[in-house]
């Protein structure tokens, strides 16, 4: 791959602000990266739109040209045309490597705006919600990659309007954008539901999913979330293993494995301070659960992870 005129390793959303976006009320923003914006890259001062708590917010970006070399929770992985890329606000996400010709578009929402724009709507089916992937990317086809284009440049097109109604606009065509990306999952997984509100228990699911998302570092019993969620556990439990297949405990542990791969990637942090971060009792409790779940003591994960590949 040929290297972009980038002198260092960058924190991509420290990227994104070098580049020139489009944002409405700090909630949604829209970038196009092309050749000419990142052709000088160092030398363009912060966006003046560009919002200042961009690190909290969920990224979408799918890749047009090109190619990329990124490091997402401190795993790497080589991004090319056709790519479809996740960018969860809790992600460490570092550019590493670009080619001249690297393009894409990146479409970043705060999570009040999301829940506003699918208020009482059901865009991707709770399957998908709860399907925590272990790749944050998705190779998808020309035709979804031209539906994603179209939806984006309307989205671009209206943040850079002055429009009397210009919120509801932005919602509209935001909700039409995840529409596309709910319709790439319906392609993969075969699934043809149609799309209606949400039933109460797949509400339930849904609360406790993002409740986990927030919470699993710190709360690592079930009743944590039944209590926020005003149900008992023993129901909360009940729904879960009905629709997807298994219990709170199973998603609380899935999250929490995830975290601790994270953090046991994370240069210059000791096994104590994770498992300080994860709120476990002592090293030995930490490891009893990572090796429950994994089939292998943190120490040896770390050592795999750093050996040479």
């Amino acid at each position: 791959m040929k290297r972009g005129t980038i002198s260092s390793k960058v924190n991509l959303q420290k990227f994104i602000k070098m580049i020139e976006g489009y944002s409405f009320n700090d909630k949604l923003l829209a970038v196009v990266i092309s050749p000419f914006s990142h052709g000088n890259i160092e030398e363009i001062p912060s966006a003046k739109n560009t919002p200042e708590d961009i690190e909290r917010m969920m990224g979408f970006m799918f890749i047009v040209a090109g190619e990329a070399e990124m490091s997402i929770d401190y795993a790497n992985y080589k991004f090319r045309e056709n790519h479809w890329v996740e960018l969860r606000p809790t992600a460490e996400v570092r550019l590493l490597n670009y080619s001249d010709n690297f393009s894409a578009y990146i479409i970043m929402a705060s999570e009040s705006f999301i829940l506003d724009t699918l208020l009482d709507k059901k865009p991707i089916p709770v399957s998908h919600f709860v399907d925590a992937r272990e790749s944050p990317h998705l190779e998808i086809t020309d035709y979804e990659l031209e539906a994603l284009k179209h939806s984006a440049d309307r989205i671009l097109y209206y943040l850079r309007r002055e429009h009397h109604f210009k919120k509801d606009m932005l919602h509209n065509t935001f909700y039409n954008f995840i529409l596309e990306v709910s319709n790439m999952f319906h392609n993969r997984d075969g699934v043809r539901k149609q799309l209606s509100t949400l039933s109460r228990k797949e509400s339930i699911i849904r609360d406790f999913m993002i409740l986990v998302e927030r919470n699993a570092m710190e709360e690592h019993n079930p009743s944590f979330y039944s209590d926020k969620l005003c149900i008992s556990t023993q129901y909360l439990s009940i729904i879960l293993k009905e629709i997807t297949g298994h219990t709170a405990n199973h998603w609380i542990a899935k999250k929490i494995t995830a975290q601790s791969k994270i953090l046991l990637r994370t240069p210059n942090l000791t096994i104590k301070e994770i498992t300080d971060k994860l709120h476990f009792a002592d090293q030995s409790s930490f490891g009893k659960f990572f090796k429950k779940h994994t089939g292998m003591s943190p120490k040896k994960y770390r050592e795999d992870f750093s050996s040479p590949r």
